[in-house]
């Protein structure tokens, strides 16, 4: 009877020793998946890795499966959570300082905007891309070159001739980012503004772009300009 406990007890032993392929895979998608603190792209990566090595622990017991394979599956889980969880706090982290740069460049531009001296005049050139000895030439010869289409904005479009024509002087507060739009030449910002110095505070969509795409990190200088101004419809 004795010898029959030890056979069974060997049997299970040795039934306990299946080992999990999915574990593996599991385990070299979590690994792989750690790029996605350098490249976003790999996140959903990371989470199947995650995915595949839960699924084993779940499973490990009603399939006895291996030490190794446990291990391998509670690696993958623990690599791929902590991968996102990174992941989520650096996009938090990323989105607050986009944000913070987006709106200071159109609290720049809004604030310069209302004034009508020379040095006011030349921020506002370059917060749209043009350099300050720019907006002295007015070439005849060229009516819609840049600097021309940068004062036509400024002295016949609503949104610009309402903040320029103002008395009182303006308090701006960022109210809310309305949207965000990707594209090949940069990723911009639609900002809603009021200007609290009024007194009936009117709104402004201010639409701020950077010359490359959101969560490029490979450029090394990375550039603002303001896209647009309007006077938004909500007040």
């Amino acid at each position: 009877m004795s010898e029959t406990y030890l056979t069974a007890e060997s049997e299970e032993v040795l039934d306990s020793t299946n080992f999990s392929v999915m574990s593996l895979i599991g385990f070299s998608l979590a690994l792989a998946g750690i790029f996605s603190l350098q490249y976003v792209q790999m996140m959903p990566v990371a989470i199947l890795g995650g995915a595949l090595g839960a699924a084993v622990l779940i499973l490990a017991k009603r399939f006895q499966l291996s030490y190794l394979s446990r291990t391998l599956g509670f690696l993958a889980l623990v690599i791929a959570s902590t991968t996102a969880s990174y992941r989520q706090f650096y996009h938090a982290v990323e989105n607050n300082y986009e944000l913070t740069q987006a709106c200071k460049i159109s609290e720049m531009y809004l604030e310069n905007l209302s004034k009508n001296d020379a040095d006011s005049r030349d921020r506002v050139f370059f917060l749209v891309g043009f350099p300050p000895e720019a907006s002295e030439a007015m070439p005849g010869a060229e009516p819609e070159s840049p600097t021309v289409k940068a004062m036509k904005r400024l002295n016949e479009d609503p949104a610009h001739s309402d903040i320029r024509g103002r008395k009182n002087s303006p308090k701006w507060t960022f109210v809310s980012v309305e949207a965000e739009y990707a594209a090949k030449d940069g990723h911009t910002y639609k900002l809603i503004y009021k200007d609290e110095g009024q007194t009936n505070p009117p709104f402004y969509s201010v639409f701020v772009r950077k010359n490359c795409s959101k969560y490029d990190t490979t450029k090394k200088t990375v550039n603002w300009f303001i896209d647009k101004l309007e006077i938004a419809k909500k007040s």
